[in-house]
């Protein structure tokens, strides 16, 4: 009877390992939907779309982008959240609907517990760049300018709320100096006032100031980006500057529903670590002056928290408000 016993359990034992082997090897049992929480024809749509394309061909998953913007990413947000953990919705977002929005209003969904962050995939620096309007030659000298000035340095982002604003009231906060933000709707508002000297200090993503400061018009100061860029090799990261707090930027990741099994969790990783990996993504990195993901799987995730934590820390401290 014991002999039997044992037999039972070792073919019950077989089976599963059997049946979780075929989860992995059938993923993904359905065509996968990659949420963009965003409009068509922005950097998240751009890599959606590119990311969809390579895992097509790459690893022969269908793949269907679909974009569902609104309140901040949330509602795309959202959606995932409350999708089967089974690997076939994903979201394709930067870490903002996670660990900005949230702090600053009510989301239907928990941002630490409601989804699983399976890998960050491009990051999309953000520089601190002056105008013609700021008579300085470095960050050093702006943060000198900013205390014999108060209020003296108005820096434009591209919105209330945005990594660019969270990071300069990181900026702000660490230095003891207080310059007056001014919110525009995009970046591309906040650069032609920039570029007329209505303000003096840009805080916008990389890519759009690049032209203008290779023209001369701008002049870049830093980058809240994980390393220097390719194009300014003799600009200083905010790590650099002594200032890792104030190091942000646009973490494009994948993200699942809560609870996502190890054996979807496996495939779907390494099927987006070729598709990073391979040259047609690559090429959109460097031409969009993308910097590759940061993390994948738990460090990821651990990145993720530690994001969110911090960001409540600053938005409470620098009293910051949803527009």
């Amino acid at each position: 009877m014991k002999k039997k016993t044992l037999l039972i359990k070792a073919a019950g034992a077989a089976l599963a390992i059997m049946a979780s082997g075929a989860m992995a090897q059938d993923w993904p049992a359905k065509p996968v939907t990659l949420v963009v929480p965003y409009t068509a024809g922005g950097s998240a749509d751009a890599i959606g779309r590119r990311l969809g394309d390579v895992l097509r061909k790459e690893s022969n998953v269908t793949v269907i982008v679909e974009n569902k913007p609104g309140a901040g990413a949330s509602v795309g947000t959202d959606f995932v959240a409350r999708a089967q953990p089974d690997g076939t919705t994903l979201l394709l977002a930067s870490t903002s609907p996670l660990t900005i929005f949230p702090h600053l209003a009510k989301t239907n969904y928990d941002p630490m517990k409601d989804l699983t962050p399976v890998a960050s995939v491009a990051v999309a620096p953000v520089a601190i760049v002056a105008t013609k309007a700021l008579p300085v030659q470095d960050f050093a000298g702006l943060i000198e300018y900013a205390k014999s000035h108060p209020d003296g340095v108005r820096y434009g982002t591209p919105g209330q709320g945005t990594v660019a604003h969270i990071g300069m009231s990181a900026v702000t906060a660490q230095t003891g100096t207080k310059m007056l933000h001014v919110p525009y709707r995009g970046n591309s508002q906040a650069l032609t006032d920039g570029l007329g000297g209505v303000v003096e200090l840009l805080v916008v993503n990389s890519d759009v100031v690049l032209p203008h400061v290779v023209s001369g018009a701008l002049k870049p100061l830093a980058v809240m980006a994980p390393q220097r860029l390719a194009a300014w090799p003799d600009v200083p990261t905010m790590a650099e500057l002594k200032m890792p707090q104030a190091q942000y930027y646009s973490n494009f990741g994948v993200f699942a529903p809560a609870k996502l099994p190890a054996t979807v969790a496996q495939p779907l990783q390494a099927a987006l670590a070729k598709a990073v990996a391979s040259a047609e993504f690559q090429d959109l990195l460097a031409k969009s002056y993308l910097q590759p993901g940061t993390a994948t799987g738990e460090a990821f995730a651990k990145q993720v928290q530690a994001e969110f934590a911090n960001n409540a820390r600053i938005i409470k401290e620098g009293n910051i408000k949803a527009e």
